[in-house]
């Protein structure tokens, strides 16, 4: 799929303290000899113009190709740590993943871009039957950096609690599932169990 001609940016998610995990540091976690954040990097990398981990671990400083991005708010909840990255970024579209998803798919989000050309939608998010994923989806930088804001507002502070003020597209299980038969994109890493299916999935691509 070719690069669009407006500017785009992915926004990682790297700042969680994994605490069911003995709050190790996802992002810096080896599977299958690569760290999450390269596997992040290696899917998002190829269709944006800059790539930002929202962070407050100066570890991935020198990251080559990886631009850190401060969390004002600590442990406040992801909403705010998205709103400081839509104001960081320089793209019109913003392409949201996190680290605690360690086989993000580039072909996933491929299909999330052409959804958000053909429909020009604000936010273009898979449901998995009757669960939203905004960790695996791409946002329109200044239209949702203005719901966010309203949301926090009103004292919101869930991932999805701005939708109903944009225009979404959902992009359903069989959809996904054409580009991605597994729907392994969307593996959350949360619990020591879940770490073992990791390194196995891992090893076994």
């Amino acid at each position: 799929m070719p690069r669009s001609s407006r500017r785009s940016s992915a926004l990682i998610f790297a700042g969680g303290r994994a605490t069911r995990l003995g709050g190790i540091d996802k992002a810096r976690l080896i599977l299958g000899g690569r760290t999450i954040v390269d596997r992040v990097l290696d899917a998002l990398a190829p269709l944006v113009d800059e790539c930002l981990a929202l962070t407050n671990d100066r570890s991935l400083a020198n990251r080559p190709g990886l631009t850190l991005v401060p969390d004002a708010e600590p442990h406040a909840g992801v909403l705010p740590t998205l709103a400081g990255g839509l104001e960081a970024a320089t793209g019109e579209l913003c392409l949201v993943a996190a680290c605690d998803m360690p086989f993000v798919s580039r072909p996933v989000f491929e299909l999330l871009l052409e959804r958000q050309a053909a429909h020009d939608a604000d936010v273009v998010i898979p449901r998995l039957r009757d669960r939203l994923e905004p960790m695996h989806a791409v946002y329109r930088r200044v239209s949702v950096l203005g719901a966010v804001r309203d949301a926090m507002a009103r004292g919101q502070r869930r991932m999805t609690g701005y939708l109903d003020a944009l225009r979404v597209v959902e992009v359903s299980d069989d959809a996904l599932r054409a580009v991605d038969p597994d729907l392994r994109a969307f593996f959350n890493l949360n619990t020591p169990d879940d770490l073992v299916e990791a390194e196995r999935l891992a090893s076994a691509r």
